[in-house]
Order: C-alpha cells, then sequence, then structure tokens
C-alpha cells in the first residue's frame, strides 16, 4: 500500500511521509565541477532508470534513488561519485570501500572515478533496486 502527497503526487510506503516536495534539479549538483563527472553521473542514472520506475531526487550535492524506498544514494564529490547502495546482507567486494548497518539495511559505499567503476556496481544497484520494489 502506498500513501501520495498531495502537494507534490508522490509516492511513499508510510502515510505522512516526511520529505520535502519535489525532485529538484539534477543539474544543480555538478555546478563547478568536472564535466566528466557530470557524464559518469548520466549513465549511472541512466542505468538504474533502465530498471524500472525510479525516482530520482537532487538536492544541492546529493541525489536519492527511490521506488517507494529509497535504495541508493549518491555525494557529488570534488572528484568522483560517492554512491551508497542499500541492502539487506553484507557484501565483500572490491568496488566497496566500507559498509554499515543502517536499520535494518547494510549500506555499501562505492567511489566512482570511470565507468569501470559503475560497472563494477550494477549487480548490486539492481539487487538493491529490487529489495525496495
Amino acid at each position: 500500500m502506498t500513501w501520495k502527497c498531495p502537494r507534490c503526487q508522490r509516492n511513499f510506503r508510510q502515510v505522512n511521509q516526511r520529505h520535502a516536495c519535489g525532485t529538484g534539479d539534477p543539474a544543480s549538483l555538478f555546478k563547478d565541477r568536472p564535466p566528466e563527472l557530470a557524464a559518469l553521473y548520466g549513465k549511472l542514472t541512466a542505468t538504474i532508470c533502465s530498471f524500472g520506475a525510479v525516482e530520482v531526487v537532487a538536492r544541492e550535492r546529493y541525489a536519492l534513488f527511490r521506488c517507494t524506498r529509497i535504495f541508493a544514494d549518491l555525494t557529488v564529490m570534488k572528484d568522483l561519485l560517492r554512491v551508497v547502495i542499500h541492502l539487506n546482507h553484507k557484501v565483500s567486494a572490491p568496488c566497496f570501500v566500507k559498509s554499515g548497518a543502517s536499520g535494518k539495511r547494510i549500506s555499501h559505499v562505492a567511489l566512482l572515478r570511470t565507468e569501470e567503476d559503475l560497472q563494477a556496481i550494477i549487480p548490486f544497484l539492481l539487487e538493491a533496486f529490487h529489495l525496495a520494489s
């Protein structure tokens, strides 16, 4: 069962879910950042959106990827994208620099500088998407 915010029409799993209405402007994420980061973000977003219905919420230097639940979030750093993938189990893989419990989920941190870095996390992003769907 989902709840739809009467103001912004976004769907959530919890009634009266606390949120900021609207989804922000992804272009604002890359102000004063290298164009290569924006291109990598574009590939990341296109990959994630190919999984199915995904909402991308962008605020300042942060982006959230969600169905009715956030399954990944991103921080735009000076020269890389810091991606956190939320799974229901711990994964040991070279693409993750750290992981830690976050409620019932385990958050896995990956640092993306190249398309190869992106390719390494795609299976985990897909798993997180299915978990959140």
